[in-house]
């Protein structure tokens, strides 16, 4: 009897991001969305689904049946098994001297942020020098997390190779390395005072952010959730750790993809409160033209330098234009 493909392998293989509850695996992207690996089952209570791997595949990447067959097919192939048990590897410590030390940032990433990604030479090589990017043994891109100590408590890994029908419209491989902190993110922490934490979604947005808008970026720290609104938690996880040090910076910009799950997470926001009585902290959103931070990044060319608009609002500002926006589309239907 043949024995059934399981889904946390699938989820391995694909580099779809998800994060370890336990016996669960939840996806970083769609808060309802729970894969229960003792029962090799899947649930998706927003979209009001469930079922084995097959079924997982054609509503995660809304294909048909034959599309299915075929990743099935790549995935039976192309998937190479751990050789150590989970419960084992999660063990191994974080170590920033074995996962930085004779790690640097090989060719394919450097090649891979500049051309595919559109990042500077100057500010890929800044990563490469501070450690703050690396190369994993397989030549994906390591994106390293340091909390105010400069330990090294999680890390971002991303594909450098583009392979839609394995890793669906992404492209890429993506995830989060076993055993990195739940709640932090990648960071980037400019000399000065701490006066603006900018939020982003992934390692990606923070960078091309960087690159397009640094002349505004004084006093200044970025963040990346590693996600969307799953990973909300990370901005007070972040904010306590600067505490001791910098204390809560009198703004936070929330500056996530110009989509749904962007929307829903500055909607969650407004539910955060950070601070206390004697300090809290201004609510900003920066809104991008582009679906995302690198996609408005990659529309700065040669033959069109200027850089496309962004919007800066006060977050309540903000919410009030999403409303009326909602209520005069509703109008016109």
């Amino acid at each position: 009897m043949a024995t059934a493909m399981q889904l946390a392998d699938y989820i391995d293989y694909a580099g779809l991001p998800f994060k370890k509850e336990g016996r669960y695996l939840r996806s970083v992207e769609h808060d309802s969305l729970v894969i229960d690996k003792r029962k090799n089952y899947f649930i998706w209570n927003s979209q009001g689904c469930s079922g084995n791997l097959t079924q997982f595949i054609a509503a995660y990447f809304g294909i048909d049946s034959k599309a299915v067959h075929a990743r099935l097919k790549a995935f039976r192939q192309g998937y190479q098994p751990k050789t150590l048990p989970e419960k084992d590897a999660v063990k191994q410590p974080l170590s920033a001297t074995n996962l930085i030390s004779g790690q640097l940032l090989d060719q394919a990433g450097r090649q891979y942020l500049i051309r595919q990604r559109h990042l500077k030479p100057s500010l890929v090589r800044f990563l490469a020098d501070q450690g703050l990017v690396t190369s994993d043994e397989h030549h994906n891109i390591v994106f390293n997390w340091f909390d105010s100590h400069q330990c090294l408590v999680g890390q971002d890994v991303q594909g450098t190779v583009i392979n839609h029908q394995r890793f669906g419209k992404r492209g890429t491989y993506k995830r989060i390395v076993a055993g990195s902190k739940p709640h932090f993110g990648f960071n980037v922490r400019f000399s000065g005072q701490f006066e603006h934490l900018y939020v982003f979604e992934s390692p990606l947005d923070l960078l091309s952010y960087w690159q397009m808008y640094r002349g505004e970026l004084k006093n200044t720290q970025l963040l990346s959730l590693s996600g969307a609104s799953s990973k909300l938690k990370t901005i007070n996880e972040y904010v306590q750790d600067q505490l001791t040090t910098n204390g809560i910076p009198p703004y936070i910009h929330l500056a996530p993809d110009n989509d749904g799950a962007g929307r829903e997470l500055i909607q969650k926001f407004t539910q955060v409160r950070l601070g206390n009585q004697e300090q809290h902290s201004q609510s900003l959103v920066e809104w991008s033209v582009a679906k995302d931070w690198n996609e408005q990044l990659q529309g700065v060319t040669a033959k069109n330098p200027q850089l496309p608009p962004k919007y800066t609002l006060d977050l309540t500002v903000f919410m009030n234009l999403q409303l009326f926006n909602k209520i005069r589309s509703f109008d016109h239907e």
